[in-house]
């Protein structure tokens, strides 16, 4: 039988003394915190409580099912995050797929709530839950939506960046506004670089590839897309659009992104991630599908080597997630190729 809202939040205060994680799975079964509850809109019944997915960087995840009380059922999803910096990795997540969801509802979950648990020193995030399964995504139905958002979106500020601090994973990324995408990238870029550093330690040829990279690679790649009259729309993108951040609706074939760590950027940096060994989207065809819909900037032909320099954030961001394994060689072997092609 259902239980009540308020039998429920009874029950919460008692088992989670003996579960200190309310929405981990207890013999008994799945408990909600009770600031999940609270943040949930006129509930008046809980119909079921299920584990659901997974994330390598959160304590639990769980859909349920609610019905209100003018008797329509809902389903949620939350997520609970504990350890350092949980609450702006939270706060993160939450601003992220709201000015997702401003800009292109169809494309998200509609996110619901974030805060502090009650029952425990984690923070939720909720949203909607979606029937979405991870098939590898279509990539004309992908292109469509993603240079949609791209083209829709308009940043607050006229410049690159986000208001509050994204995480990729569990790791923060520098954001801070910027009028000038050379520059931005290049912050965006180091930021990265130092976490990989603190993950992975001092390495002497990958030090001087990047500081060569940082102080001629990107201005000479990236400084004709701002000169001669030219100029980079901040697009709203994703920021870890991998194929476990993709679904595809199981009913409309719908497709639908989450887990973002969005941020106003050049639209080609979206693409950078689907280059990169370690993720399966490295068709050609996605970025070529994509780029039916929302062309290249000039100078045209300096795009892909802009995807390869995209591309070794990607890497080095997994890198520091990840320590030991090769992105790190294959972006020391991609930031080489850019300094042969545009410095020697």
């Amino acid at each position: 039988m259902p239980q009540s809202l308020k039998e429920t939040m009874a029950e919460s205060s008692t088992i989670t003394a003996r579960h200190p994680h309310a929405a981990t799975a207890p013999p008994g079964g799945l408990i909600l915190d009770r600031a999940v509850l609270q943040a949930v809109p006129n509930c008046s019944e809980i119909v079921s409580i299920k584990p659901c997915g997974d994330s390598a960087w959160s304590m639990s995840t769980a859909r349920f099912t609610v019905k209100h009380d003018n008797d329509t059922i809902h389903e949620y999803f939350v997520k609970i995050v504990d350890g350092d910096l949980a609450s702006e990795r939270v706060l993160g997540e939450y601003q992220c797929m709201f000015e997702l969801s401003k800009t292109m509802p169809s494309l998200v979950p509609m996110p619901q709530a974030f805060g502090p648990c009650l029952d425990s020193d984690g923070f939720f995030f909720l949203c909607d839950y979606l029937p979405i399964d991870h098939r590898r995504p279509d990539p004309v139905k992908l292109a469509e939506k993603v240079s949609e958002l791209h083209r829709r979106s308009m940043s607050p500020t006229g410049q690159f960046g986000f208001h509050v601090t994204p995480y990729d994973g569990k790791l923060p990324l520098k954001v801070e506004w910027d009028r000038s995408w050379v520059s931005f990238y290049s912050k965006l870029l180091r930021g990265v670089y130092e976490l990989d550093t603190q993950a992975n330690g001092s390495w002497h040829e990958f030090d001087v590839a990047m500081r060569v990279t940082l102080e001629k690679v990107i201005p000479k790649l990236l400084g004709p897309l701002e000169e001669g009259g030219r100029s980079v729309k901040p697009c709203l993108i994703h920021g870890d659009l991998w194929e476990k951040n993709i679904g595809t609706h199981v009913l409309t074939n719908g497709i639908y992104i989450f887990d973002s760590c969005a941020y106003y950027a050049h639209h080609e940096m979206a693409l950078g991630m689907w280059r990169v060994s370690h993720h399966q989207m490295t068709n050609e065809e996605y970025r070529d599908e994509y780029f039916k819909l929302f062309k290249p900037d000039e100078p045209v032909e300096h795009c892909d080597d802009r995807n390869r320099l995209y591309s070794i954030k990607e890497r080095i961001m997994y890198s520091a997630h990840v320590p030991g394994t090769e992105a790190r060689t294959q972006a020391l072997d991609d930031m080489r190729y850019l300094i042969a092609k545009f410095v020697e």
